[in-house]
């Protein structure tokens, strides 16, 4: 019996409740399961790795910190980005965290990455398998992952605005649902000879999350039930009309890991560059696969595809700004928003109306390239809101970006988040300044409305 043969027993007889009792006989195989698909080939990094227990779930999890985190000083680790992946591992016994953040260390030497490998309860040979319902252990993971995540930054300068979650076989119940139910904290997703359940996922969610960037990874010769579920994910990504989903079948290969391809697309999503070439990413070939993920492993730029422009262009004077220095001037309030002209009512005013219509066309055809997604504009408080700067993609590798919040600097990057707790309305504003010195800027409204008490509760409903 191989390796394969007994890693597909083992996830047949746990799906099912009276395989549980009889999978002891199994267990044994434990002892001799090295095949590429258990072990981690991938090289050590040289960095540091690390068990760290999180204080309110008391979940543990591992951290990796790059090589040059470790050697940098408290400046230079505050003067560089350090985007962050969170990895879900498959079904323990077979998986767990800890080969998790092994497996990538050597990227994350490369990009710079800080990688986290949640301990999780769920993907178990003895829990529910497939992920059907969102039972105690999957919601205890999402909890936990949480606060995990508020842990790592309150601890390290890893960069809340670029945030990957990934997975391995099982985990990808985990890291699919963990973009679908909290789009403001995960930048994109990459998952990899993943599971999917569109069960667990609420459609009423995906309009927050409609422009992050999306890669399915499966191979030629794993599971059925990963290439199944895989090839379900693509269809639900595409049916919920997501704009920047990469897929790519790859050749050949089985059940192994493939982190080279997730950190390549990680980094060209965060707009970092590698340190020094992949070494296996020019091994992989692909067999199916959408243009994007073709691309992606053919070692092309992705195209990514921008959210509907919402906020006008203020016609305020732009001032260069350094990271760290004063803040862009908040424009006027009436330059904040498009603000529609009365349309004349009467037949003679045809000729206005066509006039408005072709200067409107116009300004349309010379419209800004960039602009701001957020992941919600209005809500109650408190709003966790994400937001994405939308610019041609290879903007993101050689500009700078610069968010205010009502004029004040929050932070750099092409994406981010906030936690807004004080009900009123905001101005997020954004300057991108390109390589060859050209200021563009953008602004978005946001509402934060006030959360009813149980006092002005049935006043407010007795107004209805």
């Amino acid at each position: 019996m191989t390796h394969s043969d007994a890693l597909q027993i083992l996830n047949v007889l746990a799906s099912r409740r009276a395989g549980r009792r009889c999978v002891l006989w199994l267990l044994p195989l434990l002892a001799w399961l090295g095949g590429p698909g258990c072990s981690v080939p991938q090289p050590r990094g040289e960095g540091q790795l690390a068990r760290i227990v999180e204080p309110t779930s008391k979940r543990g999890y591992w951290l990796y910190l790059p090589k040059d985190y470790v050697e940098a000083d408290q400046a230079g680790r505050r003067d560089r980005r350090w985007p962050l992946v969170v990895t879900f591992h498959g079904m323990k016994p077979f998986d767990n965290a800890r080969p998790q953040a092994r497996e990538w260390q050597q990227e994350a030497d490369r990009y710079g990455f800080v990688v986290v490998a949640p301990e999780l309860k769920a993907p178990d040979m003895f829990g529910q398998f497939p992920v059907r319902t969102i039972n105690p252990a999957f919601k205890s993971d999402e909890e936990a992952t949480l606060a995990i995540l508020d842990h790592v930054f309150a601890n390290t300068d890893a960069d809340p605005s670029n945030v990957l979650a990934t997975s391995w076989s099982s985990g990808g119940y985990t890291a699919h649902y963990m973009l679908n139910r909290h789009p403001d904290r995960f930048t994109c997703l990459a998952v990899r000879q993943s599971n999917f359940s569109a069960s667990v996922l609420d459609p009423e969610m995906t309009q927050r999350s409609r422009y992050h960037a999306i890669l399915i990874i499966y191979t030629q010769n794993d599971f059925s039930i990963c290439k199944r579920e895989s090839a379900e994910g693509v269809r639900w990504y595409e049916t919920h009309g997501y704009e920047n989903q990469f897929w790519v079948l790859i050749k050949d290969k089985g059940h192994e890991r493939t982190p080279d391809l997730a950190a390549e697309f990680f980094g060209r999503v965060a707009g970092l560059r590698p340190n020094r070439p992949p070494e296996v990413l020019v091994q992989r070939q692909a067999i199916d696969g959408n243009a994007e993920g073709l691309a992606l492993l053919a070692g092309r730029g992705m195209a990514f595809r921008s959210a509907p422009v919402v906020a006008a262009r203020p016609t305020v004077a732009s001032t260069r700004v350094t990271a760290g220095r004063d803040a862009a001037p908040t424009p006027p309030r009436d330059a904040m928003l498009v603000r529609p002209q009365p349309v004349p009512s009467t037949e003679r005013d045809a000729a206005a109306r066509a006039a408005r219509a072709t200067q409107t066309q116009r300004r349309a055809t010379h419209r800004s390239p960039v602009s701001i997604h957020v992941s919600s504009a209005i809500a109650i408080e408190p709003l966790h809101v994400g937001f994405r700067a939308i610019c041609p993609s290879d903007w993101t590798r050689t500009a700078d970006f610069l968010w205010t919040l009502d004029g004040e600097p929050v932070c750099s990057g092409v994406n981010g988040h906030l936690t807004l707790s004080e009900p009123k309305k905001y101005t997020l504003g954004l300057l991108v300044v390109t390589a060859q010195g050209k200021e563009y800027r953008a602004y978005r409204k946001i509402r934060v409305l006030p959360r009813l008490s149980a006092a002005t509760y049935p006043k407010a409903k007795a107004k209805d």
